[in-house]
């Protein structure tokens, strides 16, 4: 199972806002044991659901296009 945890707002090369979403797999709890999740793997993707790669703090690439991408806050 996935979940979202993060969305954040960018800039493309040409100046258009997109938003890049942050998901984390989360194994399902074992029978019997205590309810909890067990968080796992993150990725990033556009919200078209292309694949994002984190490069610093403030700059993300679109992997199928190499396209940068600014943090916007």
């Amino acid at each position: 199972m996935e979940r979202e945890i993060a969305r954040t707002r960018c800039t493309t090369e040409d100046h258009s806002t997109v938003m890049v979403i942050e998901y984390q797999h989360v194994a399902a709890p074992v029978p019997g044991a205590p309810a909890r999740d067990y968080p796992g793997a993150r990725r990033l993707a556009l919200a078209s659901g292309e694949a994002v790669r984190y490069i610093d703090a403030r700059t993300f690439e679109v992997i199928g296009s190499g396209e940068l991408l600014h943090r916007l806050d």
